[in-house]
C-alpha cells in the first residue's frame, strides 16, 4: 500500500510539473493571440482578456504596414529556397555517398569544417560579392546563399547510406541512367528525408533576419522579420498591428510542421520507404 501511495504521489507531481511546463510554453502564444484584439495601451498593461480591436488592428497591419506584400515576399523566398535547396543538396549528398572517389572524403571534410565559421564572419565578403554582381536589394541575394547547406548535405548523406546500392545496380542493368535512377527510384524512396530537409530549410529562411536586413534596402522588398523589426523601432509602436503580423508569421510554420510532423520524425530517424 505504501509503495502504491508513493507511486501515485510521484505520478501526480510529474503531472503537475508537466502541466506547469505546458502552461509556460503555451502562454506566449496565448498572449500573442489576445494581443491582436487589444489596443496598444492594453497590450502594454498586460491585459490577458480578449478585446474588441482585432478588426482595426488587422486593417492597420494590412493597409499601413502592407502585410500582404511582406508575407508574399517571405513566402516566395522561403519556397524557392526549399525547392532549389532540395535539388542541390539532395544531388550533392547522393553523389558524396554513392559515388566513391579518392578526393570525396577530403572534400566532404572541408565542407564540414565550414560549419565552424560564424555567419557574421561571412557578411562582409558576401556583401561585397553581391554588390559586385549588382544583386543587392533583390530577393536573389537572400535565396542564393541559402540554397546550399552543409548541414542538409550531411543530414541527407546519412540517410542515403541506408538506401540499398543493389537497387541502383539492378536499375543500371535494366538500362536506367544515373539521373533517372536518382529521380525515379531514389527520391520517391526518401520522402521522409526530403520532408525533414524541407522543414529545416523553410524555417531557416522564413526566420532569417541578419542577411536580409543587410541586403534589402527598400520597403517593397522587405520580409516579415524585417518589417516587424522596423515596427519595433518606430517612434510610436502599434502593438496590436504588430501582434497581427506576428501571428501571421507564425501560421505557415505551424501549418507546415503539423502537416508534415510524421514525415519530419521519420526523416530524423532515417526512414527509407
Amino acid at each position: 500500500m505504501s509503495v502504491t501511495r508513493r507511486w501515485s504521489a510521484g505520478r501526480i507531481l510529474v503531472i503537475l510539473i508537466l502541466a506547469l511546463a505546458a502552461v509556460i510554453s503555451v502562454f506566449p502564444f496565448y498572449w500573442m493571440i489576445v494581443g491582436t484584439t487589444l489596443n496598444p495601451n492594453d497590450v502594454l498593461r498586460g491585459i490577458l482578456v480578449p478585446g474588441r480591436d482585432f478588426v482595426s488592428n488587422w486593417l492597420q497591419a494590412v493597409k499601413n504596414y502592407n502585410l500582404p506584400l511582406f508575407f508574399f515576399n517571405s513566402l516566395k523566398i522561403a519556397v524557392l529556397t526549399v525547392v532549389f535547396g532540395l535539388v542541390v543538396n539532395g544531388l550533392a549528398a547522393f553523389g558524396f555517398e554513392k559515388y566513391p572517389s579518392k578526393a570525396r572524403d577530403k572534400v566532404f571534410g572541408v565542407l564540414l569544417l565550414t560549419l565552424i565559421i560564424p555567419q557574421i564572419a561571412l557578411v562582409i565578403p558576401m556583401f561585397r560579392m553581391f554588390a559586385f554582381f549588382d544583386l543587392l536589394n533583390t530577393h536573389a541575394a537572400i535565396i542564393l546563399p541559402s540554397i546550399m547547406s552543409v548541414f542538409i548535405i550531411f543530414f541527407m548523406r546519412q540517410n542515403f547510406k541506408m538506401f540499398p546500392t543493389e537497387i541502383m545496380e539492378a536499375a543500371r542493368v535494366d538500362g536506367a541512367g544515373e539521373f533517372s535512377i536518382f529521380v525515379r527510384i531514389v527520391t520517391p524512396s526518401m520522402q521522409a528525408t526530403y520532408a525533414s530537409a524541407a522543414i529545416y530549410l523553410f524555417l531557416g529562411q522564413w526566420n532569417s533576419y541578419l542577411w536580409p536586413l543587410i541586403t534589402i534596402l527598400t520597403d517593397t522588398k522587405k520580409t516579415l522579420p524585417i518589417a516587424m523589426a522596423s515596427m519595433m523601432n518606430a517612434y510610436t509602436i502599434e502593438y496590436g498591428a504588430l501582434m497581427v503580423i506576428v501571428c501571421i508569421s507564425v501560421l505557415p510554420v505551424l501549418v507546415l510542421f503539423l502537416s508534415m510532423q510524421k514525415q519530419f520524425v521519420a526523416g530524423l530517424l532515417g526512414s527509407v520507404k
